[in-house]
């Protein structure tokens, strides 16, 4: 990866936390993620605001509305919701000459629980000095220009390609991209835009317009016949009972 990255290339990083005790949590891939200049924390960010109560979900889904500057981003005014999900911050030193950027950002009732096995064990937790205090960053991303030339074999850009960049997009979650999750609110623009950010397209950044709902009712039989009792009997005798009855007032 760090040869792939040199040379131009680009990864989309969803680093979950590690909520099982005495498993490594990806030391190899960690290093190479805060060389380009991002801490993925060792944390598992829980939100105390409620919002999630919209959504039907619990401090353990935080939500994201604070979006700071960056092309992925642009313009964008809806909630993110990340299940079970870690701190991803732009190391504000840099690294190697690499200065990342903060993609999305908690409220201030959220922060990162540092106590992972207390909280995996009671399901309980409250802030206190060795969390991280929000609002916290959920992602970040950088890029740079390439250090290692192409493979000379390789075939040649064409003229009005962009000039070629190393890109790297850390997210805190992985299921903010799942089936599950993907329909929320903003969940899939801000992946989508990630995606095309990372190929250099940024002409493709866009808030899409939702997909229309599916709005189809299932009945069962009974409810079934009593519709059809409803609409073909009843409205329409009572319809007639009246007719009679005011033809009968006015003889």
């Amino acid at each position: 990866l760090r040869t792939y990255l040199a040379r131009g290339g680009k990864v989309f990083f969803l680093l979950d936390p590690q909520t099982k005790a005495g498993v490594p949590d990806f030391p190899n891939l960690v290093a190479l993620i805060k060389e380009w200049g991002i801490d993925p924390g060792t944390n598992i960010v829980l939100d105390a605001s409620g919002v999630g109560q919209m959504l039907g979900t619990g401090p353990e889904v935080p939500i994201a509305a604070k979006y700071p500057p960056h092309p992925i981003t642009e313009r964008f005014n809806v909630l993110t919701a990340y299940s079970l999900a870690r701190t991803v911050t732009a190391n504000q030193a840099g690294a190697n000459n690499r200065f990342a950027q903060n993609l999305v950002e908690t409220g201030p009732s959220a922060w990162g629980e540092t106590d992972i096995k207390a909280l995996m064990s009671s399901g309980q937790a409250a802030q206190d000095d060795n969390d991280v205090k929000g609002p916290v960053s959920l992602g970040a991303a950088v890029s740079a220009p390439v250090t290692t030339p192409a493979d000379p074999a390789a075939a040649p850009d064409a003229p009005d390609a962009p000039k070629p960049e190393s890109r790297v997009v850390v997210m805190g979650d992985s299921d903010f991209a799942s089936n599950r999750w993907l329909g929320i609110s903003g969940n899939r623009d801000l992946f989508l835009n990630s995606v095309n950010w990372l190929a250099q397209q940024e002409n493709l950044i866009s808030i899409r317009a939702k997909d229309p709902e599916d709005r189809r009712i299932t009945l069962s039989a009974d409810q079934d016949r009593r519709i059809f009792w409803i609409t073909i009997f009843i409205i329409p005798g009572l319809i007639l009972l009246m007719g009679i009855q005011a033809w009968w007032r006015r003889r």
